[in-house]
């Protein structure tokens, strides 16, 4: 099970958009962790997707997990995936998927 530890949080967060976006894989990764590359790359993918929605959902001020605006996670969430991934030996990927998703 994928759980972060340093910024509890992002648990949370995490919980909360697996559930908007009712995306069952990235449900299932989070609960068996990231074991190949595939579960890698959707989990970054899903992360950007994520990302994304946060910044909508603060412009549209819609509350999430009691606030309008949760963009003052986003240092936390890459901290806690950077680390995850880094300690799962899939870290390129993430940053592979990142570079493609900075503007």
């Amino acid at each position: 099970m994928i759980e972060f530890e340093r910024y509890p949080h992002i648990n949370d967060l995490f919980q909360h958009y697996i559930n908007e976006f009712g995306d069952n894989e990235i449900s299932a990764i989070m609960k068996s962790g990231v074991n190949n590359e595939e579960d890698a790359t959707k989990l970054s993918v899903f992360i950007w997707k994520m990302v994304e929605k946060i910044n909508d959902d603060e412009e549209n001020q819609i509350t999430v997990l009691g606030s309008a605006d949760n963009t003052e996670m986003l240092p936390d969430l890459s901290y806690e995936i950077a680390k995850y991934m880094n300690e799962v030996g899939y870290y390129s990927i993430w940053d592979k998927v990142s570079e493609s998703n900075i503007e």
